[in-house]
């Protein structure tokens, strides 16, 4: 699995999980195959990153470490701990958090 800014989705890319709304709707099914088209909609919701099928890339959002190392993937982070929502908020908050710019 792989984060990828919804600015950097390109055809045919896959969700490797649902993609949900800040308040747990799903707004597309795990296996929804994605259009560079749907990045601009999706960042009108206030969605920044989807979790794809396929291996990290060196490029991905959550690869790079802020104070110049190398990032802990956040799935890496994670793992299967997004069982529950607490932890998919603490998880998306992260996400957006990292992609801001913050550390």
């Amino acid at each position: 699995m792989r984060i990828v800014r919804v600015k950097d989705i390109k055809d045919g890319m896959v969700l490797a999980e649902p993609l949900t709304s800040s308040v747990g709707v799903v707004l597309m099914g795990e296996g929804t195959v994605l259009r560079q088209s749907f990045g601009p909609r999706l960042a009108q919701r206030g969605i920044a990153t989807v979790c794809v099928e396929g291996e990290p890339d060196p490029e991905d959002v959550a690869e790079e470490h802020s104070s110049g190392s190398q990032k802990i993937p956040l799935e890496v982070l994670f793992g299967k701990k997004l069982v529950n929502e607490s932890m998919k908020t603490i998880y998306e908050a992260l996400v957006r958090h990292r992609n801001s710019g913050g550390t």
